[in-house]
């Protein structure tokens, strides 16, 4: 009796295993039991890949991808759900806990306040976004929530204020519909199902979906393809046996190491590369069953990438889409690097891909860039002739920013999240275009009291050519100011952005003479009409402050960029008045040219000429 208690386990053993391998557990089919989740069009999702990519699961895991769209459990919630009210330019929002989920207490279009449960927390890095779920008929909307946490700031931010916009969007301005919108690139196989699509009365307050993705996040299958036929393969044991014997087998899974230029470099732009349905008509097939593009594919045979002159259709603005790009073309909106790398003459003469600086699977998470491609190894890795001297093409010191590929190639003029991040279009800088255009110039970017005439001398002199000095600038500004100053205060908000954030760069470099008018001129984009140019001004000023204290500290902490305007016009009076008292004796004497007097006071008069030509150039961009 002993030894058959002893035996039977080992015998019932491979019937349990056999039993549960037919009738038991399935984990893909329990996984499409959670919420929002499916497993149709062949997805499994990334826990199916961990059990023989483990190092690969992992590493991917570290990324943002993997925690672009959670569930809003208390490990993943990054925002401060204190109860403390915050403000915005509708009434105050209250974030809080209770029974364990999370709340907002939100202002109403009637003025009363409502309460709206946390049911999706969407990015991980820059800012956290949090989105309710409206009951609708048969189905639902998902709608981002008014305020949002800024991670590295550790506070709240009101939606209307981190986008370039000016004060004053209406309370639901920014009530962005997840199911149609963040749901395509911020998921794997996403399918909006639009229950009302054929309904010829439904309008923007009446669509209603019963939405659901094969995983939230970009996990595994968004860069390699629905995987169940690669999973079925690998767990075929003759396949196995056949493979470890030398011979071919298909993985039926895409690597994107693999894929030639054009498809390597879709994979990305799928999501890093904004456009519309080709043809418009599939935007149905879009709002149902969901984008039609997949790993591997031809991106041009699913979409047409938004360009400046594409046209707009139906009652929008007519600038909509010209408006998120710089006057020659070059986006300066995140989300438009495809359209970046694909303007770019490494690409198209070359066989440059997302894949040659960049790696899912390597790298610091935050930019994801190959460990080898670090620096200008991203661009000597090709150029190969300048990598032996860069000092002789660059005409700057091996150890300035004057070297840096990127910083000449692939200039910070690229909006997105709160930040200025570099452009993807890879060209040589050019006074003239930037001038026509409205572009922010890669010189004087890093020479922040330079003109752009001097820049097109500069670049004529050292590097020739054909290019001519600029004598007009796209904003009217006057040319011969430094055109740091000028953007700040006549460009378009998008122009005032990047200057306000160069300012604050390490990389900047000026003579000690513009130490003054740098600061006065940045004191003045605190009282700009676009909060986000307020923001990057302040932390610019905030930067130079701990570079070169002056005892500027403690008044510009007291600032809040989301203050009422009389509080912002008393706060830039205060710090104007404190540059033009400490300045003359803690600052070297202003450089002529830059609008400060001797005396560190503002030539005010030249200032609000400039500041006027802002009426020319207004733009509102959401992203």
């Amino acid at each position: 009796m002993r030894l058959l208690l002893l035996v039977a386990p080992l015998l019932v053993a491979p019937l349990l295993v056999a039993l549960t391998l037919g009738f038991g557990h399935d984990p893909v089919a329990a996984a499409a039991q959670a919420p929002w989740i499916h497993r149709t069009g062949g997805f499994v999702g990334a826990s199916e890949c961990r059990a023989c990519h483990p190092d690969h699961y992992a590493s991917w895991r570290r990324t943002f991808h993997a925690t672009m769209t959670q569930a809003p459990e208390p490990s993943v919630v990054r925002g401060r759900f204190d109860g403390s009210a915050v403000s915005c330019s509708h009434g105050s929002v209250t974030p809080f806990v209770r029974d364990g989920k999370f709340w907002m207490r939100v202002p109403s279009a009637d003025a009363q306040a409502r309460e709206a449960e946390v049911v999706l927390a969407v990015g991980s890095r820059r800012y956290q976004q949090y989105f309710e779920r409206k009951p609708r008929g048969d189905g639902e909307v998902i709608v981002r929530l008014p305020i949002l946490w800024h991670i590295d700031a550790q506070r709240w931010l009101p939606l209307e204020t981190v986008f370039l916009e000016p004060d004053g969007a209406a309370l639901e301005a920014h009530a962005a519909t997840w199911n149609e919108t963040c749901i395509f690139c911020h998921n794997t196989g996403p399918e909006p199902r639009l229950a009302n699509l054929r309904d010829p009365t439904r309008t923007p307050d009446t669509a209603r979906f019963q939405s659901r993705v094969a995983e939230l996040g970009i996990a595994c299958e968004s860069c390699h393809g629905p995987a169940a036929d690669h999973v079925a393969m690998r767990r075929d044991p003759v396949n196995r046996y056949r493979e470890r014997f030398g011979a071919e087998v298909a993985h039926a899974a895409v690597d994107p190491v693999r894929l030639e230029q054009e498809r390597a470099v879709a994979l990305c732009g799928q999501c890093h590369g904004a456009r519309l349905p080709q043809p418009l008509r599939r935007i149905a097939d879009w709002l149902t069953t969901g984008p039609t593009f997949r790993a591997g594919d031809f991106l041009r045979d699913h979409v047409t990438p938004i360009q400046r002159d594409t046209p707009v259709t139906g009652n929008v603005d007519p600038e909509l889409f010209a408006l998120r790009f710089w006057g020659d073309g070059t986006p300066r909106l995140t989300a438009y690097e495809y359209q970046g790398i694909t303007q770019s003459a490494c690409y198209r003469k070359g066989t440059m891909t997302c894949g040659s600086c960049h790696s899912m699977h390597g790298g610091d998470p935050r930019g994801q860039l190959r460990p080898d491609r670090l620096g200008n190894a991203m661009c000597t890795q090709c150029h190969e002739a300048i990598g032996k001297d860069p000092t002789a093409h660059t005409h700057h010191s091996a150890t300035s920013a004057g070297s840096s590929c990127v910083e000449c190639h692939m200039p910070k003029i690229v909006y997105g999240i709160t930040e200025v991040h570099r452009s993807h279009r890879i060209d040589a800088p050019d006074a003239q275009r930037d001038a026509q255009s409205g572009r922010p110039h890669a010189c004087t970017l890093c020479h922040l009291d330079r003109s752009l005439v001097w820049a097109g001398s500069q670049i004529q002199e050292r590097w020739g050519g054909t290019r001519v000095a600029p004598t007009q600038r796209r904003d009217r500004a006057p040319i011969e100011l430094p055109d740091a100053i000028a953007a700040l205060h006549a460009g378009d908000a998008a122009a005032r952005a990047v200057y306000a954030a160069a300012m604050g760069r390490s990389e900047a470099t000026y003579a000690d003479g513009a130490e003054a008018p740098l600061r006065a001129h940045l004191v003045v984009a605190m009282g700009d009409g676009y909060p986000m140019v307020r923001w990057l001004a302040q932390r610019s000023l905030a930067a130079m402050e701990r570079r070169r204290p002056i005892g500027f500290a403690p008044l510009l902490a007291r600032v809040d960029h989301t203050a009422s305007a009389s509080m912002r016009s008393e706060a830039v009076r205060t710090l104007l008045d404190f540059v033009a008292a400490e300045g003359p004796r803690q600052l070297p004497p202003p450089t002529p040219g830059m609008l400060l007097a001797g005396d560190c006071r503002l030539e005010l008069k030249a200032v609000i000429r400039l500041t006027d030509l802002q009426s020319r150039n207004l733009i509102s961009i959401g992203e």
